[in-house]
């Protein structure tokens, strides 16, 4: 019977160990005796030819049912809070101590958004190419006889996913601006070509020479009551002039200045040789610069000249 009793205490002191309650097997041991109640408690343990059955004391009871009622207590372990200290024992945290949660990854990622005026060109499918290989995503504001020069280039622009507008018929000033209607017009003629031509019903035009100074505000009305949707730019290649690296170095200056304001950067260029020339060296600084490249969308708020 002590032999039973030394075996009894040393289990009841692992359960106050696992609990949390400090304790010892002298504690349990040198508990005053007390009358047995009779109860019988029924436990599995892992000891050498255990007995089939083991008559606890009252005390004894009663420390289990403390252990049973105890709020179980929370082990850091890792720095990851484990339930009670049976879970940290039986199921070891799979993070190891010196693990460190990824830093939130931050981006500084920048969008330039292309825009080709007066095409198609007999040079568009190199410079479709070209962004095909920097993975560039365009806008091509068109003319009417030229689409029907070049209809391939315009249904390539399509497939390859630019977006396209119309940028009129004569290309005159004294011709275009002769009235608001004159203007919706052409507009309206050259944008049922892209329809012809492609199935691409779009909003998008650009008028010769920028909205500045010959679009007032009757002009603005026009186009708006029609649903157009008109855009300028706000970086000047300068394509029309320049055609030498001077245009490579006359767009990134502008696009320093302009970086820091909030507004889409609108690129003016134009399908020719001389821009086809240059063309590689701007994309490469732009993607080495972290720039994405664009196409105009319809939910936008159009860049227009002052």
């Amino acid at each position: 019977m002590a032999s039973l009793k030394k075996k009894t205490a040393k289990w009841c002191a692992l359960i106050c160990l696992f609990g949390g309650i400090v304790t010892s097997s002298t504690v349990v041991a040198s508990q005053e005796k007390r009358p047995m109640t009779g109860e019988t408690i029924k436990l599995k343990i892992q000891i050498p030819n255990p007995p089939s059955e083991i008559k606890l004391s009252n005390r004894t009871n009663e420390i289990l049912k403390k252990v049973e009622k105890k709020s179980p207590r929370f082990a850091e372990v890792n720095e990851i809070k484990l339930e009670n200290a049976d879970t940290a024992v039986n199921n070891p945290p799979l993070v190891p101590a010196d693990h460190k949660a990824p830093a939130e990854q931050t981006t500084d990622q920048k969008t330039v958004y292309l825009t080709f005026d007066d095409g198609p060109h007999k040079v568009s499918d190199q410079i479709l190419n070209m962004l095909d290989e920097y993975d560039a995503k365009a806008t091509f504001f068109m003319l009417d006889g030229n689409m029907r020069n070049f209809p391939d280039a315009v249904k390539r622009m399509a497939q390859d996913g630019h977006s396209l507008g119309a940028h009129g018929v004569t290309h005159d000033k004294t011709k275009i601006y002769q009235s608001p209607q004159t203007v919706v017009a052409e507009m309206n003629q050259t944008l049922n070509t892209i329809k012809e031509i492609t199935g691409i019903d779009t909003s998008f035009i650009r008028t010769p020479y920028g909205s500045a100074p010959y679009m007032t505000d009757p002009y603005k009305k026009a186009v708006t009551d029609k649903g157009y949707q008109m855009w300028d730019w706000n970086i000047d290649s300068k394509d029309w002039y320049y055609r030498d690296h001077r245009l490579v170095d006359n767009t990134i200056s502008q696009i320093n200045s302009q970086a820091k304001k909030q507004e889409p950067i609108v690129i003016l260029l134009h399908e020719r040789q001389e821009t086809l020339a240059q063309l590689p060296e701007l994309l490469k600084y732009l993607k080495e610069h972290n720039y994405s490249f664009k196409a105009l969308e319809p939910t936008m708020e159009p860049i227009q000249l002052k």
